[in-house]
């Protein structure tokens, strides 16, 4: 019984690891390197702010995206306009470039788009995580997340202490 708190211990204390790690890159990247929309082995996250592609998925969620070659009528992908973050669907093409549109919108977005202005598609929808990326972003949510992992670091030393008086 022992072994199996230890390990779900270890995984949990793992998986915050790795997610302050991949964090941490994509500040990094974000903040030295000038990158508008960070990578980390050619996927990228963001969190949906609008309902224009509702029912497909709504604010507050988070996407991951992938970078590719090439791209197709039907994928859901992310390109910049005005400073922010698009994500919609490509429903057709004029001539060499892509329209998109948002499921829950009426008419196609306002302009046309080739390959390279796509950061990628749309590979996994994780609902409401994007919530939490948005409060963490926050001055308070960064007070939160420093204390949590205070509270978990003095938390496994504890437990270490106290198992080795056992």
């Amino acid at each position: 019984m022992k072994w199996i708190k230890r390990a779900a211990g270890y995984t949990v204390m793992g998986f915050f690891i790795l997610v302050i790690g991949f964090n941490g890159i994509l500040l990094v990247k974000r903040l030295v390197f000038k990158e508008e929309l960070p990578s980390l082995f050619g996927y990228s996250v963001v969190t949906v702010m609008s309902g224009s592609m509702e029912p497909e998925f709504s604010p507050g969620d988070m996407l991951v995206i992938g970078a590719r070659d090439s791209y197709q009528t039907g994928d859901i992908v992310t390109y910049e306009s005005d400073g922010s973050f698009i994500t919609h669907r490509i429903v057709g093409r004029d001539g060499e470039n892509w329209i998109t549109q948002g499921d829950a919108n009426n008419a196609p977005d306002g302009r046309s788009l080739r390959d390279g202005d796509f950061y990628g598609k749309v590979c996994l929808v994780i609902p409401g995580l994007g919530n939490v990326a948005v409060f963490l972003r926050t001055p308070f949510g960064t007070l939160v997340m420093c204390v949590g992992l205070f509270i978990l670091v003095e938390l496994s030393l504890w437990h270490g202490k106290k198992e080795e008086e056992a």
